[in-house]
């Protein structure tokens, strides 16, 4: 079997606008036109808006190319976007209509010494205009077209609706035996070793032959092998294996990847795989249990009336080899708005990024793609584990007609065995937010038809070792309890903007801390990204004049249920963090949000451990560049503020301090060893800003629990109150604040000296929150320091990086 890929040769792109352009396989309409300089960048002020014609249009593809003849020789498409009629030699293929699919044809007779390859794409709006009209969110036409949904628009990324040939082609020549797909899968690790269940499908098997199955170690030795004669469609073996190397989440052990090889006369097929056991364990709280009062309390609260009618609450536990896992997660979407834009280093740094500050959990909305094969393998890399959404999102689809079910059918048999190898996949998800108002109990629901007859037969029969859960969220009545399964805190953004916008801002930290579930899949954070990023796509005058936003507006994606969210946050910023002296002022406030709301919400997550066991916060990485958003990272990589905010609760030993008759000081550890901790506190006099007390005292953390202490001070507004805990080398500051939160510029109080690669930063009084600002990844940001405390921060400069400058300001009480 060899393979000949057609992406190398001559592309050209037709269109009668604008004629005919050099294309690029893999691509799509807008990068080839914007390579060509037919549009203009499309992500530079609001010259998007401009862009918008392109989905109206039909597009053709083509390129000629030589090929040799053989005995069976396949056309293969990985990926086609998205109503395609494909053309060989002028003799039409087929025609496709769903761009979460590969396509093969058998050419063996079309194919030529001499060949055109044409491939004419319809409009994605005209093909299903005359269909009939569904709900949806931000709008309805995606509802009817099995393509990426997010890019119609939506509220983190503008409208790009294209089409195109967005992963590679090739020729397949199968003129021998071969094995076409591989499953691995750990079926039980217990003393005697671990049992690895594998299975291979055979392509040509009739022709018979000799096949070879080998594992190799982390290593890289043979451990493990078998011959044998094959003249059959399918083979199973199980081997066993001493001593085996676990695979673990990030923070809980190594992640070493094994590998399997299969080989066939000339032909090997590889894959990696781990060896872990994983299971969700969902036990139904004790009655009378501190998680039963706590949830049966929940319940009765005005946001815990909404959701959660549960009769008997019950937990979300995550147990990876035997072992408890708190899961430390955020939500991965496009991290192009074109997929044939994404590359495989950027999905790599990003990554790698989400791992270096503690992440170990992400989950693929179900408004994207199936990613790159490059995503799940850094995730396996990295010790992230992945909840995959099939690919719905916030709609009322066309379940009850047979097209659509026999579309999620060939998706989800395509999807899970493209998937299943891969030790960082957890779990599947049916779609997002389609079910919400669902129940087990119920006869029919939204969404219901799409999971149990479209998707699930295919996990049971191709992954039954991995849990299938219908929908994200899931669980309880409803599904999106709060006290039962997991829980989307997103869906409460109507009532979070409504507060923001009529709070007074003193009661800000109460109000985000009553949000508790046993899982939470979706926990919104909102903030502004970097100046150094702003540059990069609107002007001097778009970013620092009080007077004309317009364009910081453009780039902030509203959402129908909170249409006015630029002025919502920057109504909160001024209510909880004063008014702005300056614009650069208001800039630091949208960014110290992001920072501020996810320091609140994973404290408190932290200290109800047990009764949550994961936070994945919405969402990881930016889609296009947002100037005030969602993403812990920016579209050009550059961390923003709440990404600190996360590293510094993703430890494995964290603190944070509540009140009561007294400040409680928490300390949270998500480990399975108990850790002796040092604890330090201050009492700082909001008056005049010094220190009046300190307290000092040892404790025993428990493994995977969070205790407290309390400390020796009654709570008053005039307070400001410092923690600092110490284990070994970890070490970890919390603070309290009474109502808001007022922060001045203090650049005066700081000294600053910067080196090629370091940043030594020393306070002549309290610092609240120190900012740099540059395309760099900063060893931390927007940290606290005590009076006379001296700080160095390393940094590492970001690809792609636009300017070496650093800008360092401070911000105190």
């Amino acid at each position: 079997m060899k393979r000949v890929y057609l992406d190398v040769n001559d592309w050209k792109l037709k269109n009668e606008k604008v004629g005919e352009v050099h294309a690029t396989i893999p691509g799509c309409v807008h990068t080839d036109l914007l390579n060509c300089g037919k549009i203009e960048d499309y992500f530079w002020r609001d010259n998007s808006l401009s862009a918008q014609w392109i989905e109206d249009c039909d597009w053709e593809y083509s390129c000629d190319f030589c090929a040799k003849e053989g005995k069976k020789v396949k056309l293969i498409f990985e990926g086609l976007d998205t109503y395609a009629e494909i053309f060989l030699n002028g003799e039409h293929l087929k025609d496709t209509d769903n761009m979460f699919l590969q396509y093969e044809f058998d050419v063996t007779n079309i194919l030529k010494k001499e060949n055109n390859l044409t491939v004419k794409f319809k409009s994605p709006i005209k093909a299903v205009e005359d269909m009939p009209q569904r709900q949806g969110a931000f709008t309805s036409e995606r509802i009817n077209t099995r393509r990426i949904q997010c890019t119609y628009g939506w509220d983190w990324v503008d409208r790009f609706v294209t089409c195109g040939i967005f992963r590679s082609v090739y020729l397949k020549y199968e003129d021998d035996m071969f094995i076409d797909n591989i499953y691995v899968a750990t079926q039980s690790v217990d003393s005697f070793g671990a049992q690895i269940y594998t299975e291979f499908s055979v392509e040509n098997y009739e022709l018979g032959g000799l096949v070879n199955i080998e594992i190799l170690s982390p290593k890289g030795n043979v451990i493990n092998s078998t011959r044998l004669y094959c003249r059959e469609p399918l083979i199973v073996r199980r081997f066993d294996i001493r001593n085996p190397e676990l695979w673990y989440p990030n923070g809980y052990g190594e992640q070493p990847l094994y590998k399997l090889r299969v080989t066939v006369g000339d032909n090997v097929l590889e894959d990696t795989f781990g060896i872990r056991t994983l299971k969700i364990v969902q036990l139904e709280d004790e009655e009378g249990s501190e998680y039963y009062n706590f949830a049966k309390d929940f319940q009765d609260t005005e946001i815990g009336k909404i959701y959660s009618f549960n009769d008997k609450p019950s937990g979300f536990q995550l147990v990876v080899n035997d072992k408890p896992i708190f899961c430390k997660g955020a939500n991965w979407v496009p991290c192009e708005p074109f997929p044939s834009a994404e590359t495989k280093e950027k999905i790599g740094r990003i990554v790698k990024m989400f791992s270096d500050i503690g992440g170990n959990f992400i989950r693929v909305w179900g408004g994207g793609i199936f990613e790159r094969d490059e995503f799940y393998y850094e995730c396996d890399k990295n010790g992230i584990l992945v909840a995959q959404d099939f690919l719905m999102a916030c709609g009322t689809y066309p379940e009850k007609e047979d097209w659509f079910i026999g579309a999620l059918k060939r998706e989800s048999e395509y999807a899970v065995k493209k998937l299943r190898n891969h030790p960082s996949l957890a779990w599947w998800h049916g779609d997002n937010e389609n079910a919400q108002w669902g129940s087990d109990t119920l006869e029919d629901y939204r969404g219901r038809d799409s999971a149990l007859k479209g998707i699930a037969e295919n996990v049971y029969k191709y992954d039954n070792m991995r849990q299938f859960l219908p929908s994200s969220p899931y669980g309880g009545n409803v599904y999106s309890s709060a006290t039962k399964g997991t829980a989307h805190t997103t869906m409460y953004c109507s009532v979070i903007f409504g507060f923001f916008k009529d709070c007074k801002g003193d009661e800000y930290k109460e109000f985000l801390n009553s949000f508790v579930a046993r899982f939470i899949s979706e926990e919104p954070v909102f903030g502004g990204v970097s100046n150094s990023s702003l540059k990069r796509f609107l002007t001097y005058g778009d970013i620092f004049n009080d007077d004309t936003e317009e364009m910081m507006r453009f780039h902030t994606k509203i959402n129908p249920d909170f249409p006015d969210i630029y002025n919502d946050i920057k109504s909160f910023c001024q209510k909880v963090f004063g008014k702005d002296e300056t614009a650069a002022d208001r800039l630091f406030k949208y960014r110290f949000l992001g920072y501020e709301w996810l320091r609140i919400v994973f404290e408190n997550y932290r200290r109800c451990m047990g009764y949550c066991n994961g936070v994945v916060f919405w969402m990881l990485n930016d889609c296009w560049p947002a100037a005030i958003g969602w993403a812990l990272i920016d579209y050009y990589n550059i961390p923003k503020a709440s990404y600190y905010a996360f590293k510094r609760n993703a430890n494995s030993i964290t603190c944070s301090i509540a009140e009561a008759e007294k400040y409680r000081l928490y300390v949270a550890n998500d480990s399975l060893d108990g850790k002796d901790v040092s604890i330090k506190a201050y009492l700082l006099s909001l008056k005049d800003k010094k220190i009046t007390d300190t307290f000092e005292t040892k404790i025993h953390s428990k493994p995977y629990s969070a205790n407290y202490i309390e400390l020796p001070w009654t709570p008053d507004d005039l307070q400001f109150v410092i923690g600092d805990i110490e284990y070994e080398e970890l070490k970890d500051r919390c603070f309290y604040k009474r109502k808001n939160l007022e922060l001045k510029n203090c650049d005066n109080l700081l000294e600053v000296e910067k080196t090629e690669n370091s940043v030594k930063i020393k306070a002549d009084g309290y610092i609240h929150a120190v900012e740099l600002d540059g395309d760099y990844i900063f060893s931390d940001n927007y940290f606290e320091m005590l009076p006379g405390e001296t700080r160095t921060v390393t940094f590492e400069l970001c690809e792609g990086a636009q300017s070496k400058d650093i800008n360092v300001c401070g911000y105190t009480l």
